[in-house]
């Protein structure tokens, strides 16, 4: 158990979309395993919404009980949450909202927001006197598009400055991320050869077993890119083509480019994952068929520095994939005699989107060093027991920016992932089909 950071006073944390899914699901349980860690805290939850919640506490409870949260910490988050009925958007509403909190405590302004509703609440706190020291908290998706997320960054830079802005994106505070970039900057075996001159390819790769789950309206109006790449694949490309060196997660945004022929869409149809059997996706409720709605993407990217020019990188999510890899791999480039490079694969580096690392590599057989065969070196690591969310919470409340979005990132990223939206929208790209269960198109 962790003692609560020597500068770490008492926090308001208030919630603009207290009682929704994210917060619900996701930030309350973060809220509680960081006061579970730092037990010297103390974190007043206010939640605010448009609808009335009659039972603020009882929201707090369930949402703790289904994330496996019991005892004390539970009472704790629970017995000083409030709830405040707020339009986001109006500026009295939040000047209220924020008049609430004691005197003198710090504070955090959290948007769970959809993106339109984000730029207008941001709009309405250019009448509201803000706490000195408050942090707005930025959930992605940070605009709808580059234009947007351009707008809402001069807007923000309106009412307040950097140091009071913190973006988010919780792909960042994954164990993958945390785990590879850990490892490469605090070894020289690895950080030596992180560079075009020893590393042939990087993927990362996200594909879930999970269908729609009930976010037909929110799927349906986004697809796959710009649920999957636009923030969460793009962050983690970067964060790993930076660690160990001087290069920013920023630099490499800004070198990366999408190969357009690369580019591949599908969605899938009817099938069975683990006994369970799923309508095709056009078929399911709450689906348009005629959007063309991808499930499914796979793009190669490459970087244009110095480090990593010529490498390409494939950045791959998809729904309802039946045996589903989660994880960032690297390989390395083959080394030995002529005729060994022809069917010896390199070292592969791969880090799990859960607490783990696996390295492949090729050993000589017993006595004849041409005769080489595969291992796999794997290490189940020490678990952390903070969720992606507690860590989230963790990095605002310390003010650690090491794994925050760049602000310029979002804009960035939209412009990135623009060509491969208008390829869509052109139908340029084919619709392909994989049936739900398998592991997508079979020529992919």
């Amino acid at each position: 158990m962790n003692a609560a950071p020597a500068d770490q006073p008492s926090v308001t944390f208030y919630v603009l979309g207290g009682s929704g899914d994210l917060a619900r699901r996701l930030l309350i349980p973060g809220l509680a395993g960081y006061l579970r860690e730092y037990p010297g805290s103390r974190v007043t939850l206010v939640g605010a919404g448009r609808s009335e919640v009659e039972d603020y506490a009882g929201v707090v409870r369930d949402s703790l009980a289904a994330a496996g949260f019991e005892g004390e910490v539970v009472e704790q988050l629970a017995s000083s949450a409030s709830y405040l009925v707020t339009d986001a958007t109006d500026s009295a509403d939040l000047q209220q909202l924020l008049d609430s909190a004691e005197p003198g405590e710090r504070s955090v302004l959290y948007f769970a927001l959809s993106p339109a509703i984000t730029t207008a609440a941001v709009e309405g706190l250019d009448k509201v006197e803000l706490p000195d020291d408050i942090i707005l908290a930025m959930e992605k998706p940070f605009g709808e598009d580059a234009a947007g997320a351009r707008e809402l960054n001069e807007k923000l830079l309106q009412i307040t400055d950097e140091e009071h802005i913190f973006r988010i994106d919780h792909f960042n505070y994954e164990s993958a991320v945390s785990n590879l970039t850990g490892l490469v900057g605090a070894n020289a075996l690895f950080s030596a050869g992180w560079h075009r001159g020893d590393i042939e390819a990087v993927e990362v790769i996200y594909d879930e077993s999970l269908a729609l789950e009930g976010r037909a309206e929110f799927y349906d109006n986004n697809g796959a890119v710009r649920d999957m790449l636009q923030s969460h694949l793009l962050q983690v490309m970067a964060h790993t083509l930076a660690a160990g060196a001087e290069d920013t997660t920023a630099d490499i945004l800004a070198a990366t480019i999408i190969d357009p022929g690369s580019v591949r869409r599908a969605r899938y149809t009817a099938g069975e994952i683990h006994g369970r059997r799923l309508p095709a996706y056009a078929d399911e409720e709450g689906v348009d068929p005629q959007r063309d709605t991808e499930t499914l993407f796979q793009v190669t990217a490459t970087v244009d520095t110095e480090r990593w020019a010529g490498v390409p990188v494939t950045l791959r999510s998809g729904k309802a994939i039946g045996d589903p890899r989660q994880e960032i791999a690297v390989t390395y480039r083959r080394r030995g005699h002529a005729d060994e490079l022809q069917v010896t694969p390199g070292t592969r580096l791969v880090f799990p989107f859960s607490d783990e690392v696996a390295v492949d590599v090729n050993v000589s057989d017993h006595g004849y060093r041409h005769n080489l065969q595969r291992v796999t070196l794997q290490a189940t690591l020490v678990p952390s027991r903070l969720s992606p969310y507690g860590r989230v919470v963790r990095a605002i409340l310390s003010g650690r920016a090491t794994t925050e979005v760049a602000p310029e990132a979002p804009e960035r990223s939209w412009e990135i992932i623009e060509p491969v939206l208008r390829a869509f929208a052109e139908d340029s790209v084919p619709l392909e089909e994989y049936p739900a269960g398998s592991q997508g198109p079979a020529d992919w």
